[in-house]
C-alpha cells in the first residue's frame, strides 16, 4: 500500500480501478468496501482536486479541474484506462474520466451534477453549514455525535442510518469537511451542470440511493439519462447519500458484482480476438 503524501491511496493487485470520494469526504470513505474488491483489482484512491492532498484551485471548481487531477494521478500510477467507480461529486468526476477516454467502464453512485437550481443550492447551503460551524457547534459534536439516535439525527441529510457507524466516523464527517477550498469550491458546485458533449460508449451505470435527500433520484436522474442515455440504472435500497456507510455489504456486492461483469466481458472479447487471429 502507498500512500503518496498527495493523500491518493493504491492498494491491491489486479485490474485497475479508480474510486472517487464524495465532497468534504477523502478517500478513507471507501474503506467499508474494500474488502469486496481488493483480491481482483489495483486501486487507487486520489484526493479530488479543491481538497488536502489533491491539485489547487485558481477559481470555481470545475469538471475539467475534478477530471485533470484525476487523470493526472492514473498517469503517475501508470493506469492508461482503469475502471472508475466514483461517489456524489465523485460520480460527476468519474463521467469526466470516462469522456476523456480513460475509463473501462464507470459506475457513479449518487451522482451529482444533474440538480435543478434550486437542488443545488440547497446542496450548497449543506456544505456552508459544515464549513461555518460555530466554535460551540464544533465543541459539542463529540458529545452529540457519541449517542447512536442521535448520530442519525444529527446525519440526517447524507445518511439514512448514522446510528450505524461509529461516533468517530461521524465527527470525520465533519471534521473532513474544513480540509476543502470552500472559497472556490462552493460556487463551482452551485455553477456544475451536464453537458451532453463530448459521448461516452463505455459501459455505465448509475445507482441511486432508495432514500437519498442529497442528491435524489428524482432531481437528479433526467439530465443524467440525457447525458449518458444507455447507462444502466440500479436502486440501492433503504440507504442514503453515502451508501458504503449505511449499507457496506449491499454497496460492495453491487460494486463488484458490476466490476465482474465487465471484466468477464473483456475477457471474452479478448477470447475471441485470439481465436480469431489463430485461425
Amino acid at each position: 500500500m502507498t500512500n503518496s503524501g498527495r493523500r491518493t491511496l493504491r492498494i491491491g493487485a489486479g485490474e485497475p480501478l479508480v474510486l472517487l470520494h464524495m465532497g468534504a469526504n477523502p478517500w478513507s470513505k471507501w474503506n467499508p468496501v474494500l474488502p469486496y474488491l481488493l483480491d481482483k483489482f489495483e486501486i487507487l484512491v486520489p484526493t479530488l482536486a479543491g481538497w488536502h492532498g489533491g491539485n489547487s484551485l485558481s477559481g470555481p471548481i470545475t469538471l475539467d479541474d475534478l477530471t485533470l487531477g484525476v487523470v493526472e494521478e492514473m498517469d503517475r500510477a501508470g493506469f492508461q484506462s482503469a475502471h472508475v467507480i466514483g461517489c456524489s461529486i465523485g460520480g460527476l468526476t468519474a463521467l469526466g474520466v470516462a469522456r476523456a477516454g480513460r475509463a473501462r467502464s464507470a459506475l457513479a453512485i449518487c451522482p451529482a451534477g444533474g440538480s435543478s437550481e434550486d437542488q443545488a443550492r440547497r446542496y450548497v447551503k449543506h456544505f456552508e453549514m459544515l464549513d461555518n460551524l460555530s466554535w460551540l457547534r464544533r465543541l459539542l459534536a463529540p458529545v452529540v455525535l457519541s449517542r447512536p439516535h442521535l448520530r442519525r439525527m444529527a446525519l440526517r441529510g447524507v445518511l439514512e442510518h448514522g446510528d450505524r457507524i461509529s461516533a468517530r466516523q461521524a465527527i470525520a464527517i465533519g471534521k473532513d469537511s474544513a480540509n476543502g477550498d470552500w472559497a472556490n469550491l462552493l460556487p463551482g458546485f452551485a455553477a456544475h451542470r451536464l453537458g451532453s458533449t463530448p459521448a461516452v460508449t463505455v459501459p455505465f451505470m448509475l445507482a441511486w440511493g432508495e432514500l437519498d435527500r442529497f442528491t435524489p433520484m428524482l432531481h437528479e436522474q433526467p439530465l443524467w439519462t440525457k447525458a449518458v442515455p444507455h447507462a444502466e440504472t440500479h436502486v440501492l435500497s433503504d440507504v442514503g447519500h453515502i451508501p458504503m456507510f449505511d449499507d457496506p455489504h449491499q454497496t460492495g456486492q453491487l460494486m463488484r458484482t458490476w466490476l465482474d461483469r465487465q471484466t468477464s466481458a473483456s475477457e471474452a472479447t479478448t477470447d475471441a480476438t485470439s481465436r480469431r487471429q489463430s485461425n
